[in-house]
């Protein structure tokens, strides 16, 4: 026979070494080795010896006696190279070869060393982020190597070679498309045919490509479900925004999908803040949402701010919850006021002190007003110094008199805040 590639089993598998009693059994063969067959390892070499030319079966022998058989030709060499690709997943695996034909093999099998044909432990996909284009980035590791259950067989390699490559599965129906191949690579970038919820996996393929190391994540879609950003709020005191997270993934029958809410998986939530439109966004605060997916941020109020809420993609749990973010939301931070009398009940002309305080302690021109009874009348401006004034007057009217104070808006380091009016005090004269 010429040296060549002997493809799929050529004949079904009888059992090795039965002859007929009248006819005298041909030897075993020997010296029968196994080695790959170049660089490429795509192919298994099977060399024997044997005395006299006579055709061959070779087997590639499972442990439960079963395999694929190729056969030879009196007069060919006593070599053939097995394909790679059609050897099953076994921990233990030997190559008998025998003389014999279609029919049947006609003596014993010399047989070769044990080898294993395993596959790598699946691999880890550590990390997944999706970008603006909508194309996702995957990382991962190989899998851990598997213990050798033939140690230093002929056909051990070095880990690897891994022939990583990424499938991503359609929205709808349980069908999966090759969208990365990228060789021994640990990282792609890859776009999938349809919009999230779907599912990605990674395949990692060795020497022995019949079968392949698999993992896969889903990834996941999520929406605000509730979001509740406050309209006002006062220097000094918290903001707080509260909101709840929907994650949808992808169910499927036998056929086909759909997108199905899902319990959400605890994740980062980040709030940004910014002074206006034509302002960056900086990050004011980070928590982590619960298990029903509910979050609570509570910044304190220094200024008037646009805020919105940011969840970044989040790998955990072979899931890809993709992010979101809200919009723009708009808090006016008014400053704390209060003002009052050093004393509220006075004699007619007696002289009175009324003090007014705002946070942040501003320096501010006040005003104080007055009730008339039918609208709030200015009475003085007072200008606070460290966020405090006073104001003092002599009591020239008998009765009871509704005060307050009103702070214009104004700018404290560097932030805008906007007007607000003390609680009304009163003063009583007799």
């Amino acid at each position: 026979m010429r040296t060549g590639v002997v493809t799929a089993a050529s004949g079904l598998l009888m059992t090795v070494g039965l002859v007929s009693p009248a006819q005298a059994a041909d030897p075993a063969p020997a010296n029968v080795k196994v080695a790959w067959a170049s660089p490429a390892h795509t192919q298994v070499r099977v060399t024997w010896t044997e005395t006299g030319a006579v055709p061959n079966r070779v087997l590639a022998q499972y442990a439960d006696g079963s395999g694929p058989v190729s056969l030879t030709a009196a007069d060919a060499p006593n070599q053939v190279d097995l394909p790679a690709g059609p050897f099953r997943t076994a921990s233990s695996v030997r190559i008998a070869v025998s003389a014999g034909t279609a029919a049947g093999a006609t003596g014993p099998a010399g047989l070769s060393v044990a080898f294993d044909t395993l596959n790598p432990e699946p691999p880890a996909i550590t990390a997944g982020t999706r970008a603006a284009d909508g194309r996702y980035t995957l990382s991962w590791r190989p899998g851990a190597g598997r213990p050798d259950p033939n140690p230093g067989d002929p056909l051990d390699l070095a880990a690897g070679p891994h022939r990583f490559e990424v499938h991503a599965s359609l929205a709808r129906v349980t069908i999966w498309d090759l969208v990365a191949d990228v060789g021994p690579a640990t990282t792609a970038t890859f776009a999938t045919v349809d919009e999230p919820p779907v599912q990605v996996g990674i395949k990692d393929r060795n020497e022995w490509p019949s079968t392949a190391a698999w993992s896969s994540i889903s990834v996941d879609t999520e929406r605000f479900r509730s979001l509740a950003v406050p309209a006002a709020t006062t220097y000094g005191q918290s903001t707080v925004i509260t909101g709840q997270l929907q994650r949808f993934t992808r169910r499927c029958d036998p056929g086909p999908c759909w997108a199905e809410s899902t319990a959400d998986t605890p994740r980062p939530v980040v709030l940004h803040a910014r002074a206006d439109a034509a302002s960056p966004w900086y990050v004011v605060g980070v928590v982590r949402s619960t298990a029903a997916g509910t979050f609570r941020l509570a910044p304190v109020a220094r200024g008037t701010r646009q805020y919105r809420v940011a969840v970044p993609d989040h790998l955990a749990k072979e899931s890809l919850g993709l992010g979101v973010i809200s919009g723009a939301s708009t808090t006016v931070t008014r400053p704390g006021v209060s003002g009052g009398f050093t004393d509220s009940t006075a004699t007619y002309g007696q002289r009175v002190t009324t003090r007014v305080t705002i946070a942040p302690p501003a320096n501010v021109r006040t005003t104080l007003q007055r009730w008339d009874g039918q609208a709030w009348r200015d009475l003085k401006w007072v200008t606070t110094s460290n966020g405090a004034g006073t104001y003092s007057f002599t009591a020239t009217q008998r009765g009871r008199f509704a005060y307050r104070y009103l702070v214009p808006a104004f700018t404290y380091g560097g932030r805008p805040l906007s007007w607000q009016v003390s609680a009304n005090f009163v003063l009583t004269t007799s």
